[in-house]
This record gives structure tokens, sequence and C-alpha cells, in this order.
């Protein structure tokens, strides 16, 4: 009688183990996708393909270049930019990053008003492939986040959320091979445009 009493205990253990543990697991699924959502829904990193020539320039799935986001103060510049200040004058924080293949950008920050108006960033590529592969993986890049772009003459345009202009040009001359990436807020746009008439 015993036995068969440390059975029905024995089974119980193991009914209630088997149910908690099944409830945990879906406790912890539910985070899992709360937390997943949130992070896609905030327009994250997790939405935004960075290939590994993407992450040596920096990029991330926040602001516009760098963690840098048109509109903030050059103090925010100053503290997120991790490359080497070249230049600094009342228009622009000049910056460059070189890599080990001999490969390097410049990166400028032109402000108005200690708020950056305009970001240029000009790749300086060692191959025609170079130039291939980051422009891929930058049309790739700006795609995910700011939608299918428009082609202008020689440049790949993207439009933000802020009607800001996001362009990727290819510059090469002849052996010199380079991208020149501009990103422009809608006022610096307008006024560019302007210019060219």
């Amino acid at each position: 009688m015993a036995h068969l009493y440390m059975k029905k205990v024995l089974a119980f253990i193991v009914s209630v183990s088997f149910l908690l543990s099944g409830h945990g697991c879906r406790d912890n699924q539910k985070a899992d996708t709360t937390t997943e959502s949130a992070a896609t829904s905030a327009g994250g990193a997790s939405d935004t393909p960075i290939s590994e020539r993407l992450q040596s320039l920096g990029l991330t799935g926040e602001g516009h270049w760098r963690g840098i986001s048109l509109g903030d103060s050059l103090a925010i510049v100053k503290n997120t930019e991790e490359a080497k200040l070249f230049e600094s004058d009342a228009s622009h924080l000049g910056y460059s990053l070189e890599f080990p293949n001999m490969e390097s950008v410049d990166m400028l920050y032109h402000q108005k008003d200690q708020k950056v108006l305009a970001i240029d960033v000009d790749l300086y590529l060692n191959t025609r492939q170079s130039v291939t592969d980051y422009t891929n993986d930058l049309k790739q890049y700006f795609t995910a986040r700011y939608g299918h772009p428009v082609q202008q003459e020689k440049a790949v345009v993207w439009t933000g959320t802020q009607q800001e202009k996001i362009s990727v040009i290819d510059v090469s001359e002849g052996k010199d091979y380079g991208i020149k990436i501009k990103i422009n807020s809608a006022l610096e746009a307008a006024a560019t445009a302007s210019t060219r008439r």
C-alpha cells in the first residue's frame, strides 16, 4: 500500500514540475517576443542590414551616420564621433578614419547655429570591386531604413521621414576610386537645389 502511495506522490510531483516548467517557457517566449517587437518598432539595428564593411565605417541602426543625426548639437558630434578630428572651423567639423587596407573615409559634419545641418562622407577606395561592394551594402542599408530610392543623374537618392535627402554617388575617375555620401536636411536640400537652377 505504501508503495502505491509513493507512486502517486511521485506522479503528482512530476506532473507539477512539468506544468511549472512549461509555464516558465511560455513566459520566457513572451518576454523574448516583447523585447523583439519593441526593438523592431523602434527601428533599431535589428531591422537594418549592417555588413562587416558598414560596421567598419561605424554605421549602426541609429542616427543618420555613425549614430549622429541631422539636428544634433556639435557637442553630441564631438562626444559621439570616435574618428580622428582633422578639421574644425565655423562651418563644419571634419573627421577621418583609415583602414588597414589603405582605404579611408572623411566625414564632414556641416553646422548652422551649432547644430548638424548636413553630413558629407568621402570614401577613398582601392579598387572598382571595393566601390561595387560598398555601394551595394550602402544601398541595402539605406533602403532598409528609408524605403526605395530614386535615381537622379549619377546619384541614388533616398528621402527620409523629415524630407532629408540621402544620396550615394560613385565618384571614381580613372584609377581613383571613391564614393560620396551626402545627407542633407530638407532645408539644406532645398537650398542646394535652388543654387543649381
